[in-house]
């Protein structure tokens, strides 16, 4: 069996410092992602490493990689080879598909169509388009069912047992392929690192390049930035030492300490 993990590689925005985000705003233009390093979403790292471990329970499934983008998005790739995936493959595109989730899913249908995929894996949402809706286009084109906020995958034989959470609740699923299956990584999951003897060998490790023609004539361009602030809530707590010492504990400890 065939698994696929569909991951775009970004643009490494913490290389970023505050000045050039203040600098971006100003100008109303977004920072040039050329100049950035691209890694792997946390989403997609936390969903390379679910098909690792379903691999180690049945070594007889076949890891599969593609991402859409240009040479930058090659070291993921081999990074990928030397943990263990048998094929990685780049739909190479300079163009900003950043605002085109039909475009992208369309071309990802393509490509399980044509590596015999029974079940995909991808991150919810990527940090620079944030439309979460690439896994759902995905499926709908597949005619698959799909299932969100997956933190957990286990071999259950000849299917599967998924695990999904929200902050409501956890529900567990016995799937069957085909499915697309949307990771949501809140910190639970990271990616295990290869060693240097098969990082050396994944140097040349062969890459499919698939040449992408534009999303078309319909071009979504950034015309302004606004900054979020995010800032902690807080409360400061003035007078002296020992006013502020009984008022911590008066308001705040002596509650949680019962």
């Amino acid at each position: 069996m065939n698994i696929l993990l569909a991951f775009k590689a970004e643009p490494d925005l913490s290389m970023l410092a505050e000045a050039d985000w203040q600098a971006a705003a100003q100008k109303s233009i977004g920072p040039d992602p050329a100049l950035m390093r691209v890694t792997m979403g946390t989403d997609e790292q936390g969903a390379a490493e679910l098909m690792l471990l379903a691999k180690e329970a049945n070594p007889a499934l076949n890891l599969h990689a593609v991402t859409l983008g240009d040479e930058r998005a090659l070291p993921a790739l081999r990074h990928l080879a030397a943990l263990g995936f048998a094929r990685q493959t780049l739909l190479h595109s300079h163009a900003d598909t950043r605002f085109h989730p039909a475009y992208i899913a369309e071309l990802l249908a393509a490509q399980v169509r044509a590596q015999n995929a029974g079940l995909v894996l991808l991150g919810s949402q990527s940090s620079e388009g944030q439309n979460g809706q690439t896994g759902w286009l995905l499926a709908e084109m597949l005619g698959w069912p799909c299932l969100s906020q997956v933190n957990a995958l286990h071999v259950d034989g000849e299917g599967f047992l998924v695990q999904s959470e929200n902050p409501q609740r956890r529900s567990q699923w016995r799937v069957q392929q085909p499915v697309v299956l949307r990771v949501q990584n809140r910190g639970q999951l990271a990616l295990r690192g290869p060693g240097m003897r098969a990082r050396l060998a994944s140097a040349k490790a062969e890459v499919t390049r698939i040449p992408c023609n534009s999303p078309g004539a319909d071009v979504v361009s950034c015309m302004s930035l606004e900054r979020h602030l995010v800032r902690r809530c807080g409360i400061i707590l003035d007078g002296t030492i020992e006013q502020a010492a009984q008022r911590l504990w008066r308001e705040h400890l002596a509650q949680r300490m019962k």
